[in-house]
């Protein structure tokens, strides 16, 4: 083991199904991870199927079941306290459960693609993806009428170290192109991003002198940049000239940075709207997310632009996953330097926990051996960088990759 030091925040993601659901198992598991100098757990208590694993008020109904009579929070932070554990709330945001409550209820709430199918109706390497993402545009719709309120309601009801986000964007392994052309949003788009104006749909309003050397020079007068007839074409058509059509008719195909500029607004919109509605219940509670290690690239293919974040986030974890990076481990090293030195200047005054994965550190011998120093590697690496934190994802896979002892000894130095 190298000489340097690791930061000051030894984190670990972990799920709720880990930990039981009792008091004694939660101070067994919160034990074991302090025991190996673990200081900070983010515990998912919102699941990739929209369940809940607290005894929310709110949507009693989202309630996993065992959840709605112990209160896996409280027990949680409880023995936190006890062994110098921070907890924080890991929420998966906007991919539901297609037989969760949020989509039984609201299927309209889902994002569409330009057939109008919600994304359970996508094949994912040969099988039918069984996730229902939500719209994070619309209004009324599943951002503000179910998501931020929860947000809100665990800040007032529990004490966490953040409350933190995930999957807080559009969906990318499916078809990072293709969402969302939901009628709210083929509806809000066009006057939103100033491509036709509301009072006067069907006036082009033409540039007086069309007498500069470029054509786009001439968009200051806000013009009509949708073809005629545009309220009368249906989805697929609409969606196809969002993504190829141009401003101009005869200029540059460019109308596909409106809607990539559109959906990276409305992500940032509900980091807005999830830490107003935490401080105003709990003026105490950080907001913190698991976010894409370059926020450009993900801004454009997943709408998680994620430097806008910062009057709204606090902490900051990267997922700096090797499946992130292109080559052999010894690649990932050299890029994962590289990478941390901009994400600090994307975190500006925020805190910066750089996140790994154990599992991709490992996929050319996905049975075994599980070479140990392909993770001290890793956590040499981060260490050099100097961010304020480490997380490792997640504390299930430390038994199956064998990493108790490689984590102890780095954790506890």
């Amino acid at each position: 083991m190298s000489s340097v030091n690791l930061p000051r925040v030894l984190g670990v993601w972990s799920g709720a199904d880990e930990a039981g659901m009792s008091r004694e198992s939660v101070e067994r598991f919160v034990g074991r991870l302090a025991e190996a100098g673990v200081n900070a757990i983010f515990m998912n208590v919102k699941q990739g199927d929209g369940s809940l694993c607290w005894p929310s008020k709110l949507r009693s109904e989202a309630v996993k079941p065992g959840y709605d009579t112990f209160d896996f929070p409280a027990e949680l932070i409880e023995a936190g306290k006890h062994h110098g554990v921070a907890i924080h709330a890991w929420m998966i945001d906007y991919m539901e459960g297609e037989n969760g409550p949020a989509f039984r209820q609201h299927p309209e709430w889902a994002v569409r693609n330009a057939q109008g199918h919600p994304t359970n109706q996508e094949t994912l390497r040969g099988r039918r993806f069984n996730a229902v993402w939500m719209c994070p545009a619309q209004r009324p719709g599943y951002t503000d009428q179910w998501l931020v309120p929860l947000y809100g309601e665990l800040a007032e009801r529990y004490e966490f170290a953040s409350l933190h986000h995930d999957y807080i964007r559009y969906p990318g392994d499916l078809a990072p192109d293709q969402y969302c052309f939901c009628d709210y949003c083929l509806d809000q788009l066009p006057t939103w991003a100033g491509l036709l104006n509301r009072s006067y749909r069907d006036e082009p309003f033409l540039h007086p002198l069309y007498d500069r050397p470029y054509l786009e020079a001439h968009w200051e007068p806000s013009p009509r940049m949708l073809p005629a007839g545009w309220d009368k074409f249906d989805r697929s058509t609409k969606a196809k000239i969002l993504l190829e059509g141009s401003s101009f008719a005869g200029g540059r195909a460019d109308l596909d940075y409106f809607f990539y500029t559109y959906r990276a607004h409305q992500i940032t919109e509900f980091a807005r709207l999830s830490a107003e509605a935490a401080r105003a219940a709990n003026p105490n509670t950080k907001l913190s997310g698991a976010y894409f290690k370059h926020p450009v690239l993900s801004g454009r293919f997943i709408g998680q632009d994620w430097r806008t974040f910062r009057p709204w986030n606090e902490i900051f974890v990267p997922m700096d996953y090797r499946d992130h990076y292109p080559g052999t481990v010894a690649h990932y090293h050299t890029l994962l330097a590289d990478t941390i030195e901009d994400q600090k200047q994307w975190v500006g005054d925020g805190e910066l926990y750089v996140g790994f994965a154990l599992w991709p550190l490992f996929v050319e011998n996905p049975s075994g051996p599980y070479p140990q120093e392909f993770i001290s590697g890793t956590f040499e690496t981060i260490a050099r960088a100097a961010p304020d934190g480490v997380v490792v994802f997640c504390s299930g896979d430390l038994d199956r990759y064998g990493a108790w002892d490689t984590l102890r000894a780095w954790y506890r130095g």
